[in-house]
């Protein structure tokens, strides 16, 4: 048996895999036995145990119950379909629609209650009036800022949980890019993903989150006196977020596309080197060294593949359904905002509807996370393939 070391830039320097002599054994499928010999050899605790901390409302619905069973067998251990997933989004939408159906209906209350106010103006002062509708109205702001808390709180898990995964993840795909020959951009790109994933989502959780909040309060505080309106600036708020999400967005692919174009090819013309040197220069053994190594560098990349569709797939999971969550809150406002129009004070109608636009922004944040983060696990795996190609 021939030992060769994978390299990897984590905290464990070296995996050691064992190449496939020519026994009867292996024989019949070297392939499959240098990958059950990588996967016996890789520490996949970090990953499962990121896993076993999720809520169980999410743990239930991942597409599989182990790394290693996608590893292993990625066909079968990946239990993702798309119809089904849709029907499960569906379900789990309806659900939390019907569960925030009670705060439908208070706004729906409270938009009637300043409603009655406004038309009872003869019966009362202008000034009783108005101090009525500032009551109903002060106590609808409460409930919007109280349900945007909560929303935000759920962005602000689901930006915890994906980073949590991919800090876990990025170790486990350098290390088989670097096993399948992709030593440089391993190097390359293990430190520069970490620090990118680590900073999108502080950024978006420092910068975007409380940019969003405060339009909110202005959004919603803004209209209770006619005189003081800063609509304007809840406005310019939600443009520096939109506009900070796009330079985020920006910059990132820009890195990304910068940093990995040429060591790719660089890391394909050096195993190409490698196998000529084995083969032409290594007297009577040359060609069987030649011959294992590609048998090993075939298992990495089966391995590396199944590990990023593992994570893709993992990851739409860890977002969809709590997205849903903050989505439900958006077709609430919504309705409520089309409901109470035509009976109810327009400085309401325009507080519920900067209320969902404001919600939709932060559907959007946590989404285009998710959307750098995806990046990332296809920029990992198409290095890979594309070294494996060059090779």
């Amino acid at each position: 048996m021939v030992t060769a070391a994978l390299w990897t830039p984590g905290p464990a320097a070296a995996v050691p895999v064992k190449m496939p002599a020519a026994g009867p054994a292996d024989s019949l499928d070297p392939l499959q036995a240098a990958v059950d010999e990588q996967v016996r050899h890789l520490d996949l605790r970090p990953l499962e145990e990121i896993l076993a901390g999720l809520d169980d409302d999410v743990r239930e619905r991942l597409p599989a119950r182990s790394v290693r069973d996608v590893i292993v067998d990625p066909q079968g251990g990946l239990r993702l379909h798309p119809a089904e997933l849709l029907r499960e989004l569906t379900r789990f939408l309806l659900a939390e629609v019907l569960l925030q159906s009670r705060l439908l209906g208070q706004l729906i209350v409270l938009a009637v209650l300043c409603a009655l106010l406004h038309n009872a103006a003869g019966s009362f002062s202008p000034a009783a009036t108005e101090f009525g509708f500032l009551v109903a109205y002060m106590v609808i702001i409460f409930v919007a800022l109280q349900s945007f808390s909560a929303a935000a709180e759920v962005g602000r898990g689901v930006l915890a949980d994906m980073s949590a995964f991919m800090l876990a993840l990025l170790p486990l795909l350098s290390t088989m890019l670097a096993a399948v020959g992709a030593v440089s951009s391993a190097a390359l790109f293990h430190p520069l993903l970490l620090t990118v994933v680590t900073l999108v989502a502080s950024l978006i959780e420092q910068v975007v989150f409380p940019l969003l909040f405060f339009a909110a309060v202005l959004g919603v505080v803004g209209r209770v006196a006619a005189g003081f309106p800063v609509s304007r600036i809840a406005d310019l708020l939600r443009q520096a977020a939109t506009t900070a999400l796009g330079l985020f967005l920006t910059l990132f692919l820009g890195v990304m596309v910068i940093r990995g174009a040429i060591a790719p090819v660089a890391d394909g013309i050096a195993l190409r080197t490698t196998k000529f040197l084995a083969g032409s220069f290594i007297p009577v053994i040359g060609g069987m060294m030649a011959d294992a190594m590609e048998v090993v560098l075939g298992g990495s990349l089966l391995i590396k593949n199944a590990v990023g569709a593992f994570g893709m797939a993992t990851l739409l999971v860890l977002l969809a359904f709590p997205l849903m969550k903050i989505f439900a809150l958006v077709i609430i406002y919504r309705v409520a905002t089309a409901v109470v129009q035509p009976i109810s004070d327009p400085r309401l109608v325009d507080a519920l509807g900067a209320m969902a636009q404001t919600l939709t922004l932060l559907m959007a944040a946590v989404a285009a996370a998710a959307l750098m983060f995806f990046v990332v696990i296809t920029v990992v795996v198409g290095i890979g393939n594309w070294a494996a190609l060059v090779r």
